[in-house]
């Protein structure tokens, strides 16, 4: 997430609004109200639409009429109010990374703004700053799995596995007690900010998935 996000009100003018994008590399501004709650989000789409009125004015076709109207409104706007798409997509503080991943992929959006427990903008968190994710080390992953996955599930079998990380994929072998521990293990594993894929390859004393009754 970025923290320090530059925003505007909901009159700041068209000219201001492309100042502030082009002076701080950014490809939108999130629109906020006097109590710094997200009302809508201006972004470089949206400006570039008052290149294209001629264009719209020309688009006949019955199929865009309601994106046309949209749009051409937005071509004609000279405010942020008049610009921003509203209401903002928005995630509070702290939802996982796959969950913000989710929420832009079902919505198709490039940008998601982070608000906290009072609603007010507190970072804006974009396509690009999720996918810093899996730059993470092989070494910290790891440190991950060792750390905090094995002893939690499997404490009295974890110096027994083997965990290698090659690309951020996760190697797991090794003979734990349970089927469901290599199951839930592997989940946990994929869960881990960063994580690629994992290769189970783990084995089991114990398949937990038959009745007693078969077992005997």
């Amino acid at each position: 997430m970025t923290a320090r996000v530059h925003v505007a009100g909901p009159v700041t003018p068209f000219k201001h609004l492309v100042q502030m994008i082009e002076d701080n590399r950014i490809s939108a501004v999130p629109i906020i109200d006097k109590r710094g709650i997200p009302i809508g989000v201006v972004s470089e789409a949206d400006l570039l639409l008052k290149e294209r009125r001629g264009e719209l004015d020309l688009d006949g076709n019955p199929l865009h009429l309601w994106r046309r109207r949209l749009d051409r409104a937005k071509a004609d706007g000279v405010i942020a109010s008049d610009l921003m798409t509203s209401p903002p997509m928005t995630v509070p503080v702290g939802t996982p990374i796959a969950e913000a991943a989710r929420v832009m992929n079902e919505r198709n959006v490039r940008r998601l703004v982070v608000v906290d427990a009072r609603g007010r903008i507190a970072g804006i968190v974009s396509r690009s700053d999720l996918l810093q994710v899996f730059l993470r080390t092989d070494e910290d992953i790891r440190d991950d799995v060792i750390g905090g996955v094995l002893p939690t599930i499997v404490p009295g079998d974890a110096r027994d596995l083997d965990v290698d990380v090659h690309s951020n994929v996760v190697h797991l072998s090794g003979e734990v007690d349970r089927w469901s521990d290599a199951v839930i293990l592997e989940r946990l594993c994929r869960e881990i900010d960063g994580v690629v894929d994992v290769v189970n390859q783990l084995t089991s004393r114990w398949d937990d998935r038959k009745p007693e009754a078969d077992a005997l």
